[in-house]
């Protein structure tokens, strides 16, 4: 099996994480840029501040992934950078076809206004939180390229961890709002792993 240089792979997945950010940071000033001129009177109806504990967690896991980082040498087998960039530019394209369905329901805080529409159609038909799927597939490509195998897995359960707690915090607010339409979504749809029905 061919070798390739490892330096390059790294800056090309760094590349990756960019390309994913940008993404949201389009979508935030797109939706934004819509909310003004369509003079947005919408009114907050549910939040849920838990969500934001499990964004912590997140993040905390995406740091220990990126943190504790295993030495290689120049050149390394290329299933391994296939693998990884691979699953980055997929994550990548799941996530922003997920930023264009959500359109303007996108916010950074988990808020329900009053004009706040269920979104079911693209990826959210094959998952209701595909926005965290596509993240831990960002974090899975970095964990299988640079992470330390123990860095890797602790990093993805705490993950996992911050994923449930926003998702159990959300989904809460969303079945207040909607308490006919979100049960028969939960029941249909999985939450954010696909072959994980919960």
């Amino acid at each position: 099996m061919g070798l390739v240089s490892y330096r390059p792979v790294v800056a090309a997945l760094i590349g990756c994480w960019a390309i994913y950010f940008f993404g949201f940071l389009i979508n935030h000033l797109r939706v934004r840029r819509r909310r003004v001129a369509e003079g947005d009177r919408s009114r907050r109806v549910f939040s849920a501040r838990a969500s934001d504990l499990g964004l912590l967690l997140e993040g905390v896991g995406i740091l220990v992934v990126i943190a504790f980082r295993r030495s290689h040498p120049s050149d390394v087998s290329v299933l391994l950078p296939a693998a990884s960039l691979s699953l980055a530019a997929g994550s990548i394209v799941f996530a922003w076809v997920a930023l264009w369905h959500l359109g303007r329901q996108w916010r950074i805080r988990a808020v329900v206004t009053d004009d706040h529409a269920l979104v079911t159609t693209g990826p959210y038909a094959l998952v209701r939180h595909p926005i965290y799927t596509s993240l831990f597939g960002m974090l899975a490509a970095t964990a299988i390229l640079v992470a330390h195998w123990w860095a890797a897995i602790a990093g993805m359960l705490v993950y996992v961890a911050g994923t449930e707690t926003r998702i159990r915090a959300e989904e809460g607010i969303l079945a207040r709002r909607f308490p006919s339409e979100f049960p028969a979504y939960r029941k249909r749809v999985a939450a954010w792993l696909p072959l994980a029905r919960r």
